[in-house]
This record gives structure tokens, C-alpha cells and sequence, in this order.
């Protein structure tokens, strides 16, 4: 049986696509773990259109090698989320490898941080003029986050690099993108982490305004939403009476991420998922 392909260039490897011998399979395969998941640069850089069917064969082959990147990339303190709680660079950094993970690895894109700076560039003016409500107006029914009504068990939901550029996602994903751009324009947009939901506060001095981004930031009635808040344990209630902390965002992504995995009975991804959700656990006391 062949070993390993020696060194060769990417067009190369890109030739021996076409080669479905179990062997040259496994070769390219063990060619492509050398680029570290991601070949986006390298494909735009080659000169050769590859067919979809092609382009899906690659981002398949790459995955082990994101897998192994996101393993490599997931630091976490010994003391879990507690840790974390308050730390929005380091829990972003996290969302941003987890972001990584979940993208093909054959298409050209922004990081995390560049589009969500793009996006509060972008969204500046209309935040200083207005505050909380229109930074929220501008992004979640302006056209520049797009939510999706439909499958709520999309992983593709929670690569926050791709939401932040347009891609539709539901409330957990386009919230936590807009509370992250909120933060780089300092305006007073919070988040609400209710089970089965995701709610964010424009805060003002009369108490604020609740809105769903999953509703293109619809305003929640207030009363409505308290009388849904005296149906919850008194446990959730207490949490979800204050703001949600950067590392109860990035724990509800991972849990959300692994549903999904689950789900879809991805179960390579969801057991990856569900080291991710064990690693943000407090230690045993």
C-alpha cells in the first residue's frame, strides 16, 4: 500500500482529486492535515475552478484537520468557566476558533474580529446618533444580519464569522453577533440568555427595551416577557435577571453547537462539541 505523498505542490494535490483509488485518497488526505484545515488562500491563489462536487471532496478531507485545530486552539483555564465569566477577549477568541472550525476551509472570508469590526464601522453613526435601538435598527432589520425561520439545528448557525456577514442564523447567533459588535461601539445592548430563546436590552434609565433578534429585533412586550419569566424556575429567573456574562454566551454556543451535532448524528463533531461544553465545567470541589 502507498505511504504518504511526498512533498508536492497544492496544484498537485488538486489534480489528484480526481483520483478516487482508496489509496491516493488516503495520501491527499494525509497531504492536506500539513495545511492546517483551511486551503482557502491557496485555492484562490491556483488559478483552477473546481467543480462543487470537487470543492464539497476537499472541505471533507480538510475537516480532520480543523477538527485537530479547534483541539489545539480551545484554551480553556483549569477552573473552566468560571474563569471566563467576564473575559469578552478570551471568550471571543474561543467563538473565533470555534468559527473556524465550522467553515468549509475552500472559500475566501474575514476572520471573526475583522467582520465584526466591519460591521461596527459600518454601524457607528447610526449607533451615536441613536443609541442601543438603532445600532440594533441598523444591524437586525437593516439588512445586515439575516435570521433563518427555518432549521434551527444548522451548525452553520453559530459560525459567527459567516452570520456577521450576512449568512442567516438564529437568535443565539445573530444576539451574541450584536452584542460583540455593541461592545466595540460601547452602546448599552445586553443579552437575556432564556432557555429555548435569546432576548437583548437596549438599557436606558426608564428600565430599556426588549427585543428578539431572531424577529429582525422586534420589541418584546414587556409584560408579556414578565409573565414568561414567572413560568421559569426561580434559578433561570436569578440568571436571567441580569445581563448574560461573555462566558455564559460562549457556553451557550458550545451546548447549542453540540445539540446540533447530536441531532444530525454528526458524531464525530458532537463528541468534539461536548469535550468543548466538559471543558468549560468548573472543577470537581
Amino acid at each position: 500500500m502507498p505511504g504518504p505523498l511526498p512533498t508536492v505542490d497544492f496544484p498537485t494535490l488538486l489534480r489528484l482529486l480526481d483520483d478516487d483509488t482508496p489509496e491516493v485518497r488516503r495520501s491527499v488526505a494525509g497531504a492536506l492535515s500539513g495545511f492546517d484545515g483551511d486551503v482557502s488562500e491557496h485555492l484562490g491563489n491556483s488559478g483552477r475552478a473546481l467543480a462543487p462536487e470537487e470543492l464539497r471532496l476537499l472541505s471533507e478531507l480538510l475537516q480532520p484537520s480543523r477538527r485537530a485545530r479547534l483541539r489545539r486552539e480551545w484554551l480553556v483555564p483549569g477552573t473552566g468557566l468560571t474563569a471566563l465569566h467576564e473575559d469578552w477577549d478570551h471568550c471571543e477568541s474561543l467563538m473565533r476558533a470555534i468559527s473556524d472550525f465550522l467553515h468549509d476551509g475552500v472559500s475566501l472570508r474575514q476572520p471573526l474580529g475583522d467582520a465584526l469590526d466591519l460591521l461596527a464601522e459600518e454601524s457607528e453613526s447610526a449607533c451615536r446618533e441613536g443609541g442601543g435601538p438603532a445600532l440594533l435598527s441598523r444591524l437586525l432589520s437593516g439588512g445586515m444580519l439575516a435570521s433563518d425561520p427555518g432549521d434551527d439545528f444548522d451548525p452553520l448557525h453559530f459560525d459567527l464569522a459567516a452570520v456577521a456577514t450576512g449568512r442567516p442564523s438564529n437568535a443565539v447567533g445573530c444576539g451574541i453577533v450584536t452584542l460583540l459588535v455593541a461592545r466595540r461601539l460601547e452602546a448599552p445592548v445586553s443579552g437575556i440568555n432564556l432557555p429555548g430563546s435569546f432576548l437583548l436590552v437596549c438599557d436606558d434609565e426608564q428600565g430599556g427595551t426588549i427585543h428578539d433578534p431572531a424577529a429582525g429585533g422586534r420589541e418584546v412586550d414587556r409584560e408579556h416577557f414578565l409573565d414568561r419569566m414567572r413560568r421559569f424556575p426561580h434559578e433561570v429567573r436569578m440568571r436571567c435577571g441580569r445581563p448574560a456574562t461573555p462566558g455564559e454566551l460562549l457556553l451557550r454556543l458550545v451546548e447549542e453547537l453540540a445539540t446540533s451535532f447530536a441531532v444530525l448524528e454528526k458524531v464525530e463533531d458532537a463528541a468534539l462539541a461536548e469535550e468543548l461544553v466538559q471543558s468549560l465545567e468548573p472543577p470537581p470541589a
